[in-house]
């Protein structure tokens, strides 16, 4: 398993200061603030958490493709040998994609979903996030509505997301009896 430093470490080496980075540190420290306010109710690896959530758009070092990032953050991760986090880089796409939907997008034709509350936590604080600022679900999958107008496969799967995130959303806060938005936004 990665350590913090190696997630950090691997970040660096493939992102360097790119733009992209700030967004990942982002999604890692507001999973870790959801992480901790459910690690009452839920065994939770924290550790893992905050790598995965480091790692997840590790692929951008390669395209900006709304599906293609997550294709090859998976392909880096794997060929290096982290096998779990390279399945967050493709279960966080769309928060999960079925066997043909990833054999579209050239992973191995096999589901990648996010199953564990970590695997889950990485997508749905994802979605949190714009850049390196939190917002809402709301207005983050407009934001992707409007960015990747010319983009069917994604377009039409987008809704499917929208749907799990807001309904992993609402679970949590049933749990916890507080705003998942609200801890990412640091409130």
């Amino acid at each position: 398993m990665l350590t913090r430093d190696d997630a950090v470490e691997l970040l660096s080496r493939y992102g360097g200061d790119a733009g992209w980075t700030r967004h990942c540190h982002a999604v890692a420290e507001a999973a870790a603030r959801v992480g901790d306010a459910l690690v009452q109710k839920h065994a939770i690896d924290c550790a893992f958490l905050w790598s995965g959530a480091l790692l997840h758009d590790i692929g951008r070092h390669v395209t900006h493709d709304p599906l293609g990032h997550g294709v090859e953050g998976y392909k880096l991760l794997s060929a290096l040998g982290h096998a779990r986090e390279a399945h967050v880089c493709a279960s966080h796409l769309l928060f999960g994609l079925d066997a043909a939907e990833a054999s579209q997008v050239g992973l191995p034709a096999r589901e990648f979903v996010p199953r564990t509350i970590e695997e889950r936590l990485v997508p749905l604080v994802d979605y949190l996030i714009e850049y390196d600022r939190p917002t809402t679900l709301e207005k983050r999958f407009a934001s992707l509505r409007n960015r990747n107008g010319g983009n069917a496969f994604f377009l039409d799967r987008l809704e499917r997301a929208q749907a799990c995130a807001k309904r992993f959303m609402m679970q949590i806060e049933a749990e916890i009896g507080a705003s998942v938005e609200g801890i990412v936004a640091d409130q």
